[in-house]
């Protein structure tokens, strides 16, 4: 079907059929030609089958109406009169992915699956779920998503809704209040002058009537384009589509985004700095300038090799000027091209105080002299090299990285390929490169301050609380002016709200939802392909993979020989390989070495533990790298060199690239602090729980903190302790080695270099000492709460049900009491096999409150068992969270931790019958396992100074 152009089929027509060797697929277009809809279909044969279906979406106002509608719409459609489809899906489906996503132009709402039917079944649900949601017959589904106010007894009033928590969240960062500013500089007079995720302070303006108009004006099958990427079962996708699309007539007032005139513009705006924090050069400066249009692709993969060779290391000519200068701690220099005009971002933080005028003229005048001396050729082919095979080298999901890229040309009307192929584009980037091309380009766009807008992003104390303030005011203001039918309608609302949300759907509700039968689920677990060999006296793991002519190689050093405080110094150390000098290159001939060897070289220390053993675990150094089957001794050599002569004599640049590090943790900790929280609580009952608190948890923190603070009185045993560890690890001795590939291939180049070395035990002994009941301060108008425990501390097992029940807890009693009820933007349970279990909530308005519905489990769980809701569904959503999309190169890495872990294929077929056989029965059995979690489990909340104040029971750290 769809040979040729002009061919028809259930009200498609094919407008362009190609095949791209560069892709391996046809790609076929087509329109229904009712609606004019475009269709565009990347026929690969992959098992994975994508669907998506997104809305050319502008906004006029920063009420965030487009994300509250990309969550409203699936609260429930027409054919699926459910509270939550979505989170129904999340329950029994086998998705590979299952979500939506809100851009500054453009609303996508894709979902992916292995299985032919329940793709298509997810694929009905959510077209009736975009063409014909009940938010617009229910407005009980905008105030939950959206915003409304709560009233409490006293009268006092709050804001409550889960984008506005979201955003609440989002906005708290000041690289997330700076980049949305910068957007709003660039565009001040089209759809990207305004937050399209909204504006806290601007949520609360949206008024329901108005979020019902702008559905019907932008969700239209004439403003849709639907992308499909797989083993489509094209006839009855097309089907189920037409069924939908064949209700609505063509229409032609379709929203257009207006072309924007490049500005010159200045700005100031504040962001929270922590109490404890010195506020003294701690201002961010963002400058953005338009560089083109979509259409400027070669352009675009021009300027992001240009921004690569500039600043990609600290060693790169531009930032090393800066950071020489001591103007900037960090600079990072980025191209945005998911919008119509993509622009070019310099983000500079902790600026010196009163110097950003002197910063941007050393970045323009930098830009002159190196534009006048001439680029380095050959630095600008490595860079174009590295950003080519990244982008041939797919990640999973593959097929959702196409259907976003496809948009970046297509939502304006261009060819959805324009940006998923690369190849002819990268032939005249290197042409552009021998022409002297990239010369003109550096003057134009980093050197001329033309048309470029400034922002000065400053740090206060009291920004915080002042937003605070701000929000209690305006609350205050609305509590003054209602009268008492005002209160009484509020009242009533919420009340009505409440029973809404807390009225379960009826069975024959729920039965409208397509289900999977169990038969679907296959009884085997995925299996991972190990060959064990022995090469130079080297244990050495095989996993045949789909890599083309890619071989990823990891190599595993027993670091058994280092105590916690050691491990936590040297957590850092892969960031200084491979960005320091060795005794045979520079810093910067090294990088660009990198960059024509390999695709991609990193070093780490992570952890492995044995199956069901608690009290010992191996922190282990890991190098990896992933190279062309025809470089993989020269990148063994590479990587010999990083390991054996790296160069810590460079204080100045450790020091830089410390003082980096602290700050990116502090910005992470504010935007992820449930991280923090797991890690946490968890340290306490394993020692894999205490070196993953070494290597990324508080204690982590704290190391890096100290270290940065006194830098110089630490660099000497710092340095040292580096140079130490690799002296005594890297050695064949402590080494086992994996090698994921088409076809296997000797590594005796690689480890005949190697020194013998001594052997160190296989485990050992570690602790943590972290409070039970623990707080942590952060500057944010959100927070994070989170409680663990360990299935060993009463004697327990874990049993793949477990996971069943874990399933149930987290969709059907989390998902209600602390996302939709409590206002949090996520929230969830896990267990894994090691016998960890932890609770978490995610941008939380009030993560106290949180921690408290843990003790409700067992009690669901009985109800659940009592009920007549089927259990099936939950198991099959449980089975495939264990099977997730994996790239070769993953799957190698995964394959490699359970051969450590010592998980065999039986113990996991054991695991995956446990989930099958589950019942209500085995659910109850295991009820007082969540009893013990909440009575005994530890706690970590990451939250406002405000919001610990009032939690005595908890130590906060600092």
């Amino acid at each position: 079907m769809f040979q040729k152009t002009g061919d028809s089929l259930l009200g498609f027509t094919a407008t362009r059929i190609r095949r791209s060797e560069e892709l391996g697929a046809r790609i076929v277009e087509l329109v229904y030609d009712k609606t004019g809809t475009p269709v565009c279909w990347i026929d690969n044969g992959l098992e994975n089958k994508l669907f998506s279906v997104a809305f050319k979406t502008l906004p006029e106002d920063s009420t965030g109406v487009f994300h509250i509608l990309e969550h409203s719409v699936l609260c429930g459609s027409a054919k699926y009169p459910v509270r939550e489809p979505f989170v129904e899906l999340l329950k029994s489906s086998m998705n590979t992915f299952l979500n939506a996503m809100t851009f500054p132009d453009k609303t996508m709402y894709p979902i992916s699956s292995r299985n032919r039917r329940d793709f298509l079944n997810l694929t009905e649900v959510y077209l009736d779920a975009v063409f014909a949601p009940r938010m617009l017959e229910d407005p009980n589904i905008f105030y939950q998503e959206g915003w409304h106010i709560e009233q409490d007894d006293d009268g006092t009033l709050r804001y409550k809704g889960v984008v506005f928590n979201e955003m609440k969240g989002a906005m708290s960062g000041p690289d997330h209040i700076g980049d949305q500013k910068l957007i709003e500089m660039l565009f001040p007079d089209n759809c990207y002058g305004y937050n399209s995720g909204g504006d806290p302070q601007v949520i609360p303006s949206l008024p329901y009537r108005q979020f019902c108009e702008t559905y019907r004006r932008f969700y239209h099958p004439s403003n849709a384009r639907i992308f499909l990427d797989g083993d489509i079962p094209l006839e009855e996708t097309l089907s189920l589509i037409a069924s939908y699309l064949v209700k609505f007539d063509r229409r032609t007032d379709l929203p257009e985004i207006a072309e924007q005139a490049p500005a010159a513009h200045r700005e100031t705006v504040q962001y929270e700095l922590a109490k404890d924090e010195s506020i003294e050069n701690k201002a961010y400066l963002l400058t953005g300038k338009l560089i083109g249009s979509w259409r400027d692709r070669v352009r675009i993969l021009a300027v992001r090799v240009l921004n690569d060779v500039l600043a990609g290391s600290n060693d790169a000519p531009l930032k090393r000027a800066v950071l020489s200068a001591g103007l900037a701690q960090e600079m990072v220099i980025a191209v945005e091209d998911s919008v119509a005009q993509p622009y070019l971002e310099f983000e500079l933080h902790n600026i010196a105080d009163g110097k950003a005028d002197a910063l941007l003229e050393l970045i323009r005048s930098t830009a002159r002299s190196i534009a006048a001396e001439g680029l380095d050729r050959e630095a600008l082919e490595a860079s174009a090299n590295r950003l080519e095979f990244r982008m041939q080298e797919p990640e999973e999901p593959q097929g959702l990285d196409r259907c976003i890229s496809a948009m970046n040309s297509w939502l304006h009307g261009g060819d959805p390929l324009m940006y998923l192929l690369c190849r002819e584009d990268f032939v005249r980037v290197r042409e552009m490169i021998a022409a002297g091309d990239f010369e003109k380009l550096l003057l134009d766009l980093y050197a001329n301050e033309e048309n470029t807008a400034v922002l000065l992003v400053e740090p206060s104390y009291t920004y915080g609380e002042e937003l605070r303030q701000d929000e209690e005011q305006r609350l205050a203001a609305i509590a003054a002016g209602w009268s008492e039918q005002n209160r009484a309608e509020n009242a009533a609302l919420n009340q009505s709200l409440l029973n809404w949300q807390q009225t379960p759907d009826t069975p024959e509700q729920l039965a409208t939802l397509p289900s999977l039968p169990l038969t679907e689920v296959s009884p085997e677990p995925e299996h991972f392909e190990t060959a064990v060999r022995t090469e130079d006296g080297v244990t050495v793991l095989y996993h045949p993979g789909a890599c083309r002519d890619i071989v990823h190689v990891s190599l595993y050093f027993a670091l058994t020989d280092r105590s916690t405080e050691e491990l936590a110094a040297l957590s850092s150390i892969g960031s200084f390989l491979g960005k320091l000098s060795t005794k045979s290159h520079s810093a910067l001939k090294l990088q660009q070495i990198l960059k024509n060897t390999v695709g991609r070289m990193s070093f780490d220390i992570e952890l492995n533990a044995k199956e069901g053993v608690t009290e010992t675990c191996t922190p282990i150094f890991v190098v990896r790298y992933s190279v062309l089957r025809s470089k993989l001794d020269e990148a063994g050599a590479l990587a010999m060199e990083i390991l054996t002569q790296t160069d810590f004599s460079e204080r100045d640049k450790l020091r830089e690239i410390v003082m980096q590090l602290d700050e990116r943790s502090k910005r992470t900790v504010v935007a992820a602090g449930h991280s923090l929280g797991v890690i946490s609580t968890l340290s306490h009952y394993s020692a894999a729980g205490a070196v993953a608190d070494a290597l990324g948890g508080y204690t982590n923190l704290r190391s890096l903190r100290a270290l940065a603070a006194d830098f110089d009185s630490k660099y000497d045993d710092y340095a040292a302790l580096m140079k130490d560890m690799l002296a005594k690890t890297v050695c064949r001795a402590r080494l086992t080695a994996s090698v994921t590939a088409a076809h296997d291939c000797a590594l005796h180049a690689l480890l005949s270099a190697l020194p013998e070395g001594t052997p160190v035990p296989a485990d050992a002994r570690y602790t943590a000492a972290l409070p039970d009941q623990m707080g942590y301060v952060i500057p944010a108008q959100i927070g994070f709460a989170v409680q663990g425990w360990q299935l060993s501390q009463k004697g327990m097992q874990y049993d793949g049900s477990l996971s069943v029940a874990a399933k149930i807890l987290s969709l059907s009693y989390l998902w209600n009491q602390v996302r939709v009820q409590g206002g949090a933007y996520g929230t969830g349970l896990s267990i894994a096999p090691s016998g960890a279990v932890y609770t978490y909530s995610y941008r939380d308005p009030s993560p106290m409150q949180s921690l408290a519905v843990n003790s409700g489990f067992s009690d669901f769980i009985r109800s659940f068992c009592d009920s007549a809701e089927p259990i099936e569904g939950y198991i099959i959503s449980t089975v495939a969270d264990d099977e997730p999309l994996r790239s070769p190169r993953v799957t190698g890495i995964t394959a490699d931790m359970l051969w450590f872990s010592g998980r065999t294929e039986e113990a996991r077929r054991t695991m995956r019958r446990q989930m099958l056989s589950a019942t209500k029965e085995t659910l109850r059995a295991h009820c007082d396992i969540w009893d013990a979690f909440a009575a005994n489990g530890d706690v970590c909340v990451v939250a406002a100074e405000s919001v610990l104040a009032d939690a005595k029971e908890l130590t906060v750290c600092e």
